[in-house]
């Protein structure tokens, strides 16, 4: 069910064919839908994190009012930060724009429509992937997944450190190509491309759901 995705050389993906990226993953039993940090900071043209990506925020609805639907755990994850920013560390001072993420800014809410429901589960964090210094990984472990869907923002960013870190925890995953965005679109391409040969399989938000219905 996995796509190739666009790359900007016609042979990429018949070079890392040849060098051997050529294994498959294939979706488990149990899966996860985890939507990293979908927060208004990403889709408000006055914030310096603005990346545009109203559109995968759409994708976001879909995958979450489906999962919820067909009974798979949803996790949303956002950035909580004490008002210094010391607790985010190296990673606040290499981005100060991660100041729209300090208490009392109206940056850090939730993207209409995306915010935790009852049922789901909310897991704060202060650095880019949603497993690292969290308690992610245990709980989904506690609940027997075997599979993480992803969504959210960015691309480039903490969806592809979540990605890289669920496949390290063994969680087979599954990076919803048309339900994360990137400021710049050939940032997008190429990391979804690198993720697609290196981490996970690349789903749209169409293959996911026919997923979900055949469990």
């Amino acid at each position: 069910m996995s796509t190739t995705p666009d790359t900007s050389s016609t042979d990429a993906a018949a070079d890392y064919a040849a060098a051997g990226y050529t294994g498959g993953l294939e979706p488990g039993a149990r899966p996860a839908l985890i939507i990293v940090d979908p927060v208004v900071a990403y889709i408000d043209k006055t914030c310096g994190l603005y990346a545009g990506v109203e559109k995968p925020a759409e994708q976001m609805r879909v995958l979450a009012a489906a999962a919820r639907a067909a009974g798979v755990p949803v996790y949303i994850t956002t950035v909580v930060l004490a008002p210094d920013g010391s607790d985010a560390g190296v990673f606040f001072r290499k981005v100060p724009a991660l100041a729209a993420f300090l208490p009392g800014s109206p940056y850090k809410e939730f993207i209409d429509s995306l915010a935790p429901l009852p049922g789901d589960t909310l897991i704060t964090k202060q650095y880019p992937s949603a497993f690292f210094g969290t308690s992610l990984a245990a709980n989904l472990v506690a609940r027997g997944i075997d599979t993480a869907v992803i969504a959210g923002l960015s691309t480039s960013g903490c969806v592809r450190a979540s990605a890289i870190d669920a496949m390290q925890n063994g969680f087979i995953p599954i990076i919803v190509e048309d339900a994360v965005g990137d400021r710049l679109p050939e940032v997008h391409a190429a990391n979804i491309f690198d993720l697609g040969m290196k981490t996970g399989e690349i789903y749209s938000t169409a293959q996911v759901l026919a997923y979900w219905e055949s469990l």
